[in-house]
């Protein structure tokens, strides 16, 4: 592989996709789904699985933005840790916020199965590491909350 070529691996390693024209007629939806990456394709077949007419849109060539360019690593981490989350927002809001990113990588791994994707999806474990001792402060309390609240977790 290039990697000094500016192309987005995913694109080198699958060569490019299908190509699609421009609409040249109009027609009628129920909900316009603008981007086709990862998100708009999700967002599409949870639509299209709800029996809601729907269509993506994209401006490029389908899934060839940060899609495209991503590690394609899910993992059930969000920006802000959940120890300081729950002083962000109420406790209750910041432990469903982790429980529905996990669970959201089952439902990922289902649709694979469901649509018959091949898409050598592996579970893997995230390792968080600490560089300092206020590092290490923030994993222990973030052992301890994510203990508490039941979320897979080991230290």
């Amino acid at each position: 592989m290039d990697l000094h070529s500016g192309l987005p691996f995913w694109i080198v390693k699958n060569e490019f996709f299908d190509l699609y024209y421009p609409l040249r007629n109009d027609f009628k939806i129920d909900v316009a789904i603008i981007g086709s990456g990862i998100t708009g394709a999700l967002v599409a077949h949870e639509l299209c699985e709800a029996g809601v007419e729907c269509a993506l849109i994209d401006k490029r060539t389908i899934s060839t933005g940060s899609s495209a360019a991503s590690t394609a690593q899910l993992q059930y981490e969000i920006d802000t840790p959940l120890s300081k989350l729950v002083n962000i927002v109420p406790k209750k809001i910041a432990i469903d916020a982790y429980f529905n990113c996990l669970d959201s990588i089952t439902d990922i791994e289902n649709i694979f199965k469901k649509t018959n994707i091949d898409a050598d999806f592996t579970r893997v474990p995230t390792v968080l590491l600490a560089s300092n001792q206020q590092g290490v402060k923030l994993l222990d309390e973030e052992y301890a909350i994510r203990t508490e609240v039941g979320l897979p977790v080991k230290y």
